[in-house]
């Protein structure tokens, strides 16, 4: 890759064409002492030469958006407020990353990647930085991506156009999909202004060991817990509990190393059937369910619909087309919580400085429980577009019953911005109108 590209945007399109911008997901990194900022933006600087696609911005070209070259990228501010991708302040960036005290900000716009694409960055981010600051202790993170050493195959493929999309829609595993939407959803509340997020803290070892007594993975643990506390809330509640879990698609796709958006949905259901089953009965049962849908002529089927989504969007032409098409779509409720677990961050010798990640983004409708763990910490945050806490107290009694302890926050109000791509898009393409007027 030169320094001059240009991607199109297909995996991750539907983020693009949100009325009015999409919000910032954010990572962040709370490590156990105070932030060095000379050896941030030392390290953030090494960074970027490792993977110049980061260092981009969004581009228009007749009604399809890709992904180009930015000339400059901010470097990193002590400033706790976070700043609109896409936009001045960022210097039309995509990817920005702040700091205040103990705290790293990573923020990126997910139709440029998603969780596991940004990890990779993150990773040699922290490699630079603590050695930078710790430079006689020769920390090492394993498979860490350094500068110098070249791209990864398919690093920089596109799924929707590269990706292996061959199956037999005949023998693949069909979900049921029909769902219970929770009333904070039914009742219009706005998801687009202020997000309300609850902070919740195990200790890894205690929830490994719930699972292995329960024979359930951490992500499969918290998506019983949550469809028992929103049964509790919702009692009478006639459709079935539905979680939407975030799943990756890179594998049965063929391209295990692609840094683009790869994330699609695995279903698992808590209706009658599982309400009278054990915890370990659910567990068995969902590994199976999973285990189907992760099946590789059924993963293909369930990842086409990222394709099918990209050529129907390209296939409107207009760039006022699409949007009407996407919020049209996003609008209507599909599940009744989402659960996305990144999985465990394996940071080897980097995790000694590290407190805990932390994965959030405001703007969910309904309920989000964003998951992650690094060193002896196991986090969930679980994100709101309504203040009540009446979930996580059913999700924390539940929890309580299985000597599952947790540490939770007060609640935190947030919003992560908007990005200003748009913005940024509009006013390229009003000189250009205005150049051809007066040519």
């Amino acid at each position: 890759m030169n320094n001059k590209f240009k991607l199109k945007i297909r995996a991750g399109e539907t983020f693009l064409y949100r009325k009015d911008g999409t919000e910032s997901q954010v990572f962040e990194i709370r490590m156990k002492s105070n932030v060095n900022s000379f050896c941030i933006t030392r390290a953030a600087k090494i960074a970027y030469k490792r993977y110049p696609y980061f260092k981009s911005r969004f581009k228009t070209i007749d009604g399809s958006v890709y992904l180009c070259e930015n000339v400059v990228s901010p470097a990193p501010a002590r400033i706790r407020k976070l700043r609109p991708l896409g936009g001045s302040t960022t210097a039309n960036n995509l990817l920005d990353i702040t700091f205040h005290k103990n705290r790293i900000f990573i923020s990126f716009h997910h139709a440029m990647c998603d969780g596991r694409g940004i990890m990779q960055f993150i990773k040699t981010l922290l490699f630079y930085y603590l050695n930078l600051k710790y430079p006689h202790n020769n920390v090492q993170i394993p498979d860490v991506r350094l500068v110098g050493e070249g791209f990864k195959k398919n690093e920089l493929s596109d799924p929707v156009n590269e990706g292996n999309f061959n199956f037999d829609k005949t023998k693949a595993y069909q979900a049921d999909r029909s769902a219970f939407a929770i009333p904070e959803v039914q009742n219009g509340e706005d998801a687009g202004g202020d997000s309300w997020r609850y902070e919740l803290t195990f200790d890894v070892d205690e929830v490994m060991r719930i699972c292995k007594e329960n024979n359930c993975t951490p992500a499969i643990l918290m998506t019983i817990l949550m469809q028992k506390g929103v049964k509790k809330n919702n009692p009478n509640a006639k459709e079935q509990i539905l979680c939407s879990m975030s799943c990756d698609w890179r594998d049965a796709i063929g391209l295990p190393n692609t840094f683009r958006n790869c994330v699609t949905s695995i279903y698992l259901p808590y209706g009658d059937k599982e309400e009278d089953m054990e915890l370990k009965g659910i567990g068995s049962h969902y590994r199976e369910l999973i285990s189907k849908q992760k099946e590789t002529n059924s993963a293909r089927c369930s990842a086409y619909i990222m394709k099918y989504m990209s050529d129907m969007l390209d296939s409107l032409g207009s760039y006022e087309k699409k949007v009407e098409t996407v919020n049209s779509f996003i609008s209507r409720p599909i599940n009744s919580f989402i659960c996305s677990y990144t999985g465990k961050a394996n940071m080897g010798d980097a995790e000694k400085y590290i407190d805990s990640i932390h994965v959030y983004s405001s703007g969910t409708k309904g309920i989000s429980l964003q998951m992650m763990s690094v060193g002896e910490t196991f986090t969930v945050d679980f994100l709101q577009n309504f203040e009540d806490r009446k979930y996580v107290d059913a999700f924390l009694e539940e929890a309580a019953k299985l000597d599952l302890k947790a540490e939770c926050s007060e609640v935190i109000k947030y919003r992560t911005p908007k990005d200003h791509a748009k913005n940024t898009n509009f006013m390229i393409s009003l000189k250009n109108t205005l150049l051809n007027i007066f040519r």
